[in-house]
């Protein structure tokens, strides 16, 4: 995957295409998924309890999809906010669905998954402390109890969704079912539908909430309900991503962490979520680190894209040179106040992540410019800008060992210019001045946001 630069889904659709692979990878599977359940039941806890016991760890907890996008690095875009990232694992994760899938599909998403874990190999196994990245299953993958828990919190918060959807209040399950399997068309359901933008299928699907509805009708959302019924398919739509909404928030509350989510329609639901929490004073927690990472993750799809492809090295060059906490305090200058205001405005406080970066960039330009604009001269150049480039000049003269002519040199001396016995301390003192500066956490950023 790497020798040809392709992504892990590439791959995997590459292999899913061929019946003998298929027939080959799907005779394993069945052991290799036994394997690593018996593995997670005799370290899972002991993995948890651990990632728990990291108290002064910012942690991002990811959730949302079975695992990141394939094709970036989710800690390129959290890591330079966050100390550690959660990752699930993804095979656990996908257990349920390993049993109903078809054998192309089963193929597929096994070594989708497999390639795609393995590239947060350099990240996991990295010699940091606190680590970078770790993976654990998820606890709904242990306990079987987990998962009723979370259905019926979701349950909950499916019933606060439709009553902001339908505009009226429902008291049950049952009260929602009845009322919504009454509108068994599209022509009953859409009168009664007081909030259309609440209507949220898929993020990437086109057209109005009719639009959608009406695809959904004909599409995986009926297949899985049973019915094509378009007032129970809308009255169902956030049951699952509520449950996911509520199983990532327990987790990241377990774990003392962060939600993360790259999944755009499980993000929304995920803000909803949040929203309806506020509105019933469920959730009082700061909510800076959420929006923190939702405005990098925002900018990396539009406006800085390069926040998601920040390399490991640069990850670990951040963490050796101890800074990323003041990293963390540029990303997060003024978000304490937009929160308080409304925890649920995540644009307006993506925004001011991005003009946070901005400002550091443009008091990164100004210092230097400052340290270009020294006037001092030697051998005919301007000694500052010698650093800001890293020339061999400026190794040689500030080890000592010049690289000038002895012309140059004695010409020098007859100049408005510093002397040669001033000039070690000075070039010394200028090249750490540099050193700091490039070495700064604005400079470490400025430089792969400037690439």
């Amino acid at each position: 995957m790497k020798k040809h630069d392709v992504t892990p889904h590439d791959i995997a659709r590459h292999v899913s295409s061929s019946s003998s692979a298929v027939d080959e990878l799907i005779a394993n599977l069945p052991n290799f998924l036994d394997v690593l359940k018996k593995f997670w039941e005799g370290a899972g806890d002991v993995a948890h309890i651990h990632v728990e016991d990291m108290h002064s760890t910012l942690k991002g907890v990811f959730g949302g999809d079975l695992f990141p996008a394939h094709n970036e690095n989710i800690a390129s875009k959290c890591g330079i906010y966050t100390d550690t990232i959660i990752l699930p694992d993804p095979f656990m994760r996908s257990l349920d669905l390993f049993e109903r899938w078809e054998p192309d599909k089963k193929a597929y998403y096994f070594i989708k998954h497999a390639l795609n874990l393995l590239q947060y190999k350099e990240l996991a196994c990295a010699d940091v402390d606190p680590p970078i990245v770790v993976v654990v299953p998820d606890y709904t993958a242990l306990e079987k109890s987990e998962k009723n828990f979370i259905a019926q919190l979701g349950e909950s918060d499916a019933l606060i969704h439709a009553g902001k959807v339908f505009g009226r209040t429902f008291e049950s399950i049952d009260d929602l079912m009845e009322f919504s399997g009454s509108l068994d068309t599209l022509e009953k359901l859409m009168p009664e539908i007081a909030d259309t933008s609440r209507i949220l299928f898929d993020t990437e699907w086109k057209g109005d909430a009719k639009d959608q509805i009406a695809r959904a009708m004909g599409d995986q959302h009926a297949q899985l309900l049973g019915t094509d019924n378009p007032g129970i398919i809308v009255a169902s739509q956030a049951f699952g991503r509520m449950s996911t909404s509520n199983e990532l928030l327990i987790k990241a509350g377990r774990m003392r962490g962060t939600p993360v989510i790259d999944a755009p329609t499980s993000w929304q639901y995920l803000a909803w979520k949040i929203e309806y929490d506020a509105e019933h004073k469920e959730r009082d927690e700061d909510v800076k680190d959420l929006h923190v990472l939702r405005g990098l993750q925002s900018l990396s799809e539009n406006e800085m894209e390069w926040l998601g492809r920040v390399p490991p090295d640069a990850l670990l060059e951040i963490r050796k040179i101890g800074a990323l906490d003041e990293i963390r305090n540029i990303l997060g200058k003024g978000i304490d106040e937009l929160t308080t205001a409304n925890p649920a405005n995540f644009h307006r406080t993506s925004d001011q992540v991005f003009d946070n970066i901005h400002a550091a960039f443009d008091q990164h330009k100004q210092s230097v410019d400052e340290l270009k604009s020294k006037k001092w001269k030697f051998a005919g150049s301007d000694i500052g800008s010698w650093f800001v480039v890293g020339s061999l000049a400026v190794t040689a003269a500030a080890t000592g060992v010049p690289v000038w002519g002895i012309a140059a040199i004695v010409a020098d001396q007859l100049l408005d210019a510093p002397k040669l016995k001033d000039i070690p301390e000075s070039i010394k003192s200028l090249a750490n001045e540099s050193k700091e500066l490039n070495n700064s956490p604005a400079g470490i950023l400025f430089k792969y946001g400037n690439k």
